[in-house]
């Protein structure tokens, strides 16, 4: 009977393990679809247009008026902000250049891998 049992069991962890190799050969044709999903959607000009959406625009107009009535109203935040320009070293501002890159491009690949689980969620409108 143990050896009956023994027969079976390895059965099993065979076809365990066929699953489980079809399984993770499916996950990586999916990790493949996502990576060319985002390489298309995470352009140096998409990145832009999303942080900055109407930079042309009357909107954008709006909003660099905007920016400029409150350094107006506010000359201590523009003197905080080049006092502390000032003290920094040229490699420190591009250091805090490069980890505020890093920042939005992660802030992009949140909101399309958002965008991606919130497509999956709904059902099939056909």
């Amino acid at each position: 009977m143990t050896g009956r049992r023994r027969a079976r069991e390895a059965g099993d962890i065979e076809a365990r393990k066929e699953l489980l190799l079809a399984r993770s050969s499916i996950e990586r044709m999916e990790l493949a679809a996502h990576l060319h999903q985002i390489k298309e959607a995470v352009t140096p000009g998409q990145v832009l247009k999303s942080v900055l959406p109407s930079l042309g625009g009357s909107r954008g107009m709006a909003t660099a008026m905007q920016a400029w009535r409150f350094l107006r109203r506010y000359p201590i935040v523009s003197s905080a902000a080049s006092m502390v320009l000032a003290r920094v070293r040229l490699g420190g501002v591009f250091r805090l250049l490069k980890l505020g890159g890093g920042a939005v491009a992660a802030y992009q690949a949140y909101k399309l891998w958002r965008a991606i689980k919130e497509d999956r969620s709904r059902p099939d409108p056909r």
